[in-house]
């Protein structure tokens, strides 16, 4: 399927939208944010779908909304920081995805960020530490990701966080060590990561540690051992 019907939005029960797959599906017509229904909008693998429309903002009632494999997408418009409800954001194998928008934290009720795959995403913007409400952010793949922003132990809520094969992260920042609600901590294939700066002992919720495939990994923080709540620690180096 290439496009849809130029008055779709008329469909204006609609609640959930999934075209999935749609591989030929190169733009959306203007009309469908006008779905002021919509809760749920599947988008994965529209690999020729290239931006989305202006007034995405319009979308009010959206709570997830999945972009995962569009892999033509190169930027996000602005107007989807509007979107005050979304819960679940997919960005995963966006690859030509290059950099966020700088007003991310207007994502206030946003719990779930993919971005995993997302090889040309040099950084984040210093306003993902003010969604107070994410839970789970996904890293992993992005190789070009060097640091994270300063003031990431703002991220309070955080219970997930993989920065698996982010091979240009050589530190982890000491600001992780304020994520007092981390569980899950993956760190596996970052190949330049030298030294854990983290105050570890901090991190008293901390139920998983993976660094597996590490290799600079020069030793690991005496504070680890006062991680009571650890239950699975992986440290393989060659």
């Amino acid at each position: 399927m290439e496009n849809l019907p130029v008055e779709f939005g008329k469909l204006q029960s609609l609640v959930e939208l999934d075209l999935s797959s749609c591989s030929q599906l190169g733009c959306l017509f203007h009309s469908i944010v006008d779905l002021s229904q919509l809760k749920t909008f599947q988008l994965f693998e529209c690999h020729e779908l290239e931006n989305l429309p202006m007034e995405f903002r319009k979308l009010q009632s959206l709570v997830e909304l999945d972009l995962s494999g569009c892999s033509q997408l190169g930027c996000l418009c602005n107007s989807i920081m509007n979107l005050s409800q979304l819960k679940t954001f997919q960005l995963s194998k966006c690859c030509k995805l290059e950099n966020l928008p700088m007003e991310f934290a207007k994502l206030q009720s946003l719990v779930e960020l993919d971005l995993f795959g997302c090889s040309q995403l040099g950084c984040l913007p210093y306003s993902i530490v003010d969604l107070s409400q994410l839970k789970t952010l996904q890293l992993f793949e992005c190789h070009k990701l060097e640091n994270l922003p300063m003031e990431f132990g703002k991220l309070q809520s955080l219970v997930e966080l993989d920065l698996s094969s982010c091979s240009e992260l050589g530190c982890s920042p000491n600001p992780i060590a304020d994520l007092s609600q981390l569980k899950t901590f993956q760190l596996s294939e970052c190949h330049k990561l030298e030294n854990l700066l983290v105050e570890f002992r901090k991190l008293q919720s901390l139920v998983e540690l993976n660094l597996s495939g590490c290799f600079e990994l020069g030793c690991l923080p005496n504070s680890i051992v006062d991680l009571s709540q650890l239950k699975t620690s992986i440290v393989r180096v060659p």
